[in-house]
């Protein structure tokens, strides 16, 4: 089935993206020369050969989360369009999102109701290739990734698009704002959009025609309760904790390069307070673990290392959750959580993950990925958010040392999530509307 007002993308774009096509590729093959998933991230970036496509009773839904976080937000809705009986297929940039794919539905993979891939390059006869294999009945892109021929070609082929749980910020809008007719077309074979605040549906306006929505976050319902294993990992190190005497701990949660400097400067003087205090430092890409480790020898830290099993013994004064799909664990056991990619210009990361749990949190200055989750936790005390200034790691220890003097609870927090889940059923009845 074909669609006669798909909007085609401006000649300039078409040609751009072709010709890009081929360094693209080599910048793939540099960065992922060493992954034993190389040679299947080329085949599917290009499609050269794909997996089996999924069986769904009511047809296969395309769902492209660019990496790990956006994929860990969407995993809630995903499961209740599979529930309802669509497969999947799943697409992810990055490793760490395929990666992630590959864990979350493991057994729906082996069962054959959801594939997983890196996501095609977006030229025009990649795209057909790898939607005709796919044939999906919708595709879904979550947050803010969109490109211009892949909307057009789901156009042509009768494939229902939509933006789930939209944003875009000022610096993103601004970016799309000057390829305008690019945009424009991006726009013009949309479905529908689904806005996670009223700012972003303003600016999507502005790029062009689209039907827009707005509904709270999907990120409120992105919480799930703790797995055996995740729970087994938070017994395990309570005793641990028990057994050395840890009072105090904290947990600096999905840092970036420049972040860890902050967290271990911050800590250093927390331990001239405490010295029973401890640090869960969990760096975001496992790429920089090691890294990181040899920051907090350097800094004269004693250091256990999760992924060699090394035990908190009354000495360690910091752990190292060098391990993927445990962050859950380690924002039940800390009294503190600070949450990453908030202290460096990377927008933050999800609050609301530690909110759930009752754990009070911390944040930088930089939160374009979260600011309206950020300000409705602030507003009932659940978070307090610090400023850009040149001295932020006094200032993270101030807030610490204010936090564990008064025994701050985030039990506002939880319950201002609870109240947030609607969002899920919002956002999948607007999917079964538009499909």
């Amino acid at each position: 089935m074909s669609d006669t007002h798909a909007v085609r993308p401006p000649l300039y774009y078409r040609l751009a993206t072709v010709m890009l096509a081929p360094i693209y590729r080599q910048m793939v093959i540099k960065k992922s020369k060493n992954k034993p998933t190389l040679k299947r991230e080329l085949n599917e970036r290009f499609a050269k050969h794909y997996q089996p496509p999924p069986v769904g009773r009511l047809g296969v839904i395309w769902c492209h989360a660019v990496s790990l976080g956006e994929l860990n937000t969407a995993y809630p809705l995903l499961l209740k369009l599979l529930n309802h009986g669509y497969g999947l297929w799943v697409t992810s940039t990055t490793q760490t999102g395929f990666e992630r794919a590959a864990k979350l539905f493991d057994n729906e993979i082996r069962l054959g109701r959801v594939a997983h891939s890196f996501v095609p390059v977006d030229t025009p006869s990649v795209i057909d290739t790898f939607l005709t294999h796919v044939k999906p009945i919708a595709a879904l892109f979550i947050e803010t990734e969109l490109w211009a021929n892949t909307l057009y070609a789901c156009r042509k082929h009768g494939i229902k698009t939509l933006m789930i749980n939209a944003r875009l910020t000022q610096k993103s809008y601004l970016g799309y704002a000057k390829i305008a007719k690019v945009s424009q077309t991006m726009m013009a074979n949309l479905d529908g959009i689904i806005a996670q605040d009223a700012s972003s549906a303003k600016r999507f306006g502005q790029l062009g025609r689209v039907y827009i929505v707005q509904s709270d976050s999907l990120k409120w319902a992105s919480v799930s309760t703790l797995s055996d294993a995740q729970l087994a990992a938070v017994n395990i190190l309570t005793r641990q904790l028990n057994q050395a005497c840890k009072t105090y701990i904290w947990v600096m949660a999905s840092s970036h390069d420049g972040e860890e400097c902050i967290a271990l400067k911050a800590h250093q003087q927390f331990l001239q307070k405490f010295p029973n205090a401890l640090l869960i430092l969990v760096p975001r890409h496992p790429e920089r673990f090691e890294v990181v480790h040899q920051m907090c020898l350097q800094g004269g830290f004693l250091t256990a290392r999760r992924s060699m099993g090394e035990t908190i013994s009354p000495k360690t004064q910091i752990y190292l959750a060098d391990t993927m799909g445990e962050l859950l664990s380690w924002y039940q056991v800390a009294q503190i959580a600070v949450v990453g990619g908030s202290f460096v210009p990377i927008g933050g990361h999800n609050p609301i993950e530690p909110a759930s749990l009752a754990t009070p949190v911390i944040m930088g200055a930089y939160d374009d990925n979260c600011k309206d989750l950020v300000e409705a936790l602030k507003q009932v005390g659940a978070l307090v958010q610090l400023p850009d200034e040149p001295n932020i790691s006094e200032q993270l220890f101030k807030s610490l040392l204010q936090a564990s003097l008064s025994q701050w609870t985030g039990k506002s927090g939880a319950v201002l999530v609870q109240q947030k889940q609607r969002a899920l059923q919002e956002q999948f009845l607007f999917v079964l509307r538009m499909i």
